[in-house]
């Protein structure tokens, strides 16, 4: 029984010695998590146009985008009154158009989208302009004249 015992081990062991690897693999791996947002850094003369004096792409704000989607993104912008200042407890309207980095005369009367379509790291900032042809005091009702654009960025 022990030589039997010894020879069965030995067997084993030559056997295994036959079936040793001669390489190995290791896998590496990681996850980057999904990003996007935008945010917007508003210049004093956005809360005080000069309605009275021309502005010609005259710089309001800047948007910062920051995207990794593997589908693009794309940028919404929409106006609550459709593109123009509208009079505060009033009617009167004064309309302007905007540059949105490089898109210029972006009429805001509809939502516009801007899409990037190419998967990328994406952390990016793009000036806000206005134009808008300027009005004498006397040819306008006396008031605040205001309009709130929302910026909104989405994966495609």
């Amino acid at each position: 029984m022990k030589k039997q015992l010894l020879a069965l081990t030995l067997a084993t062991l030559t056997t295994s010695s036959l079936f040793a690897a001669t390489t190995a693999t290791l896998l590496l791996k990681g996850t980057v998590a999904p990003v996007m947002s935008i945010s917007l850094t508003a210049e004093p003369l956005a809360a005080s146009l000069p309605l009275q004096t021309t502005q010609n792409a005259s710089k309001v704000a800047t948007v910062t985008e920051v995207s990794n989607s593997t589908s693009g993104y794309k940028i919404t912008l929409s106006s609550a009154h459709n593109g123009k200042l509208r009079r505060t407890s009033g009617n009167e309207e004064f309309p302007y158009s905007l540059t949105y980095g490089t898109q210029g005369g972006i009429n805001l009367n509809s939502q516009y989208v801007i899409s990037n379509p190419q998967a990328a790291a994406v952390n990016v900032n793009k000036d806000v302009k206005i134009s808008y042809t300027g009005v004498p005091a006397a040819s306008m009702v006396a008031g605040e004249y205001t309009d709130t654009i929302t910026f909104t960025i989405a994966a495609n």
